[in-house]
C-alpha cells in the first residue's frame, strides 16, 4: 500500500511537471500568436482590403479560428477541460449583448471563439498592447477608458450594426463568487437602445489565471471550463414592468436581476 501510494503521489508530481511546462509553453505562444496576428496578419488584411465591413468580418473570422485552435491545443496537451453548452441558442444572434461573470483571464478568448459576429469592451490597457493592438483595432473592440457617453455611443452603433457585445459587467475577474457585484452600465446600453441580453454562466474549476493567483499554480490541476449560454433577456418587457421608475432606476434592478440569475447558476 505504502509503495502504491508512493506511485500516485510520483505520477500526480510528474504530471504537475509537465502541465507547468505545457502551460508555459502555451501561455507563450498565445502571445506570440496575438502578435503575429496583429503586426503581420492584420497589417496585410488592412493594406489590401479597404472596404471596412469586409476587413472588420474577415479578421473577427481569423480571430474565432485562431483561438478555437489554441484551445483545442490546449486541450489536447489536458492544460484545459472545455464544455461549451447552448452553442445552439447564439448560432443567428446579431444585436445581442452578452454577458457573463468572470472568473478567469481565458474568458474573453472563450467567448470570443463561439460568439458570432463579436465586439467586445474591453481595458484600454489591453487594446494598446502591440500583442493585441493590431486585432483590437480590426475587430473593433471598444476602450473602457474613454467617457461613458462616448463608450455608450460606440456600443449602441456596434449593436445596431448586428455585432454582439460581450461585456462581464463586474468590470475586472472575480475574487469573491459569493459577492457577485455587477455595475449597470450594459443594463443602460440595453434598455436605452432596447436591445436584449444574452446572459451566460461561467463555471471555472482551477487555481491558475484568477485575479491573485500566479499562472505556475497550474501544477495543481487541469483548468476546467463548463459555460452556458442561458436564454435571451427581453429588455423590453422587463422595462415594461417597472413603467412608472425612471430609466436609472430600472438600469439597476435589471442589472441586480441578472446578477442574481447568474450566480444561483454558478
Amino acid at each position: 500500500m505504502a509503495v502504491s501510494g508512493l506511485f500516485k503521489k510520483l505520477f500526480l508530481y510528474t504530471g504537475g511537471v509537465f502541465r507547468v511546462f505545457f502551460a508555459a509553453l502555451f501561455f507563450s505562444v498565445f502571445g506570440l500568436g496575438a502578435l503575429f496576428l496583429s503586426q503581420i496578419v492584420f497589417r496585410l488584411l488592412s493594406i489590401f482590403i479597404k472596404d471596412e465591413e469586409k476587413l472588420t468580418d474577415l479578421s473577427r473570422r481569423i480571430t474565432a479560428s485562431s483561438f478555437k485552435l489554441y484551445l483545442f491545443s490546449g486541450q489536447v496537451c489536458r492544460i484545459f477541460k472545455i464544455r461549451i453548452e447552448g452553442t445552439d441558442k447564439i448560432a443567428k444572434d446579431k444585436g445581442m449583448i452578452f454577458i457573463a461573470n468572470h472568473p478567469s483571464l481565458l474568458d474573453i478568448v472563450l467567448f470570443i471563439s463561439v460568439v458570432p459576429h463579436a465586439t467586445c469592451l474591453m481595458k484600454e490597457a489591453i487594446i494598446h498592447n502591440p500583442f493585441m493592438k493590431g486585432i483590437a483595432r480590426c475587430n473593433r473592440y471598444i476602450a473602457n477608458s474613454e467617457g461613458t457617453d462616448e463608450i455608450m455611443q460606440k456600443c449602441k452603433k456596434a449593436l445596431g450594426n448586428g455585432d454582439n457585445l460581450i461585456i462581464f459587467p463586474e468590470g475586472t475577474r472575480t475574487i469573491d463568487e459569493n459577492k457577485l457585484k455587477f455595475t449597470h452600465g450594459f443594463s443602460s446600453i440595453a434598455l436605452t437602445g432596447n436591445f436584449n441580453i444574452r446572459p451566460a454562466v461561467i463555471r471555472f474549476h482551477g487555481d491558475c489565471l484568477r485575479k491573485t493567483t500566479p499562472w505556475y499554480t497550474i501544477f495543481t490541476g487541469i483548468l476546467e471550463y463548463r459555460i452556458t449560454f442561458l436564454e435571451s433577456f427581453d429588455t423590453a418587457k422587463f422595462r415594461a414592468q417597472y413603467s412608472e421608475k425612471e430609466d436609472s432606476a430600472v438600469s439597476r434592478l435589471l442589472a441586480k436581476h441578472l446578477q442574481n440569475l447568474i450566480k444561483t447558476r454558478m
